[in-house]
């Protein structure tokens, strides 16, 4: 993984910061506050965190990354976790390498995540696409506004 895009992906280009440790390159969070490794679904989730705080005004501090739960007894993580002013769950984002297809495994991963979360919205990205999904299951064609 390079620190340019190699793929034109749905979300814009951002000012990002990158450090080599130990051969492997390593990219800043803005939310957590830290470096994460570099993995092409890490590049996918930054692009899509910055588009959704720089571009939509979505609030930084209501997001959470890689938040533990339960599901069916088993300990999962979501990629990105968004709260509404009242802590309620209001977007859960699951996001998958560019070379990753969006399929029906991927629904079922995030509707898992469902289950237990009960979010407004879901989403599933590769970066190249994404599927937006409303509490009644409907599609959604672009990110609601965070109001």
């Amino acid at each position: 993984m390079t620190t340019s895009p190699e793929l034109n992906l749905v979300f814009p280009p951002f000012a990002h910061k990158v450090k080599k440790n130990e051969g492997k390159l390593y990219i800043f969070e803005e939310i957590s506050k830290k470096y994460r490794l570099l993995t092409p679904e890490e590049w996918v989730r930054q692009h899509c965190i910055q588009y959704l705080v720089n571009d939509m005004n979505y609030p930084a501090s209501l997001f959470q990354i890689e938040g533990g739960m339960k599901v069916d007894k088993l300990n999962r993580r979501t990629d990105i976790r968004i709260f509404n002013s009242k802590g309620d769950v209001f977007m859960l984002i699951e996001c998958k390498a560019p070379h990753v297809q969006l399929t029906v495994e991927t629904l079922q991963q995030i509707a898992q995540y469902q289950k237990v979360q009960r979010a407004e919205y879901l989403v599933i990205t590769n970066g190249l696409h994404y599927h937006i999904f409303n509490k009644s299951s409907e599609i959604i064609t672009d990110f609601p506004s965070y109001s």
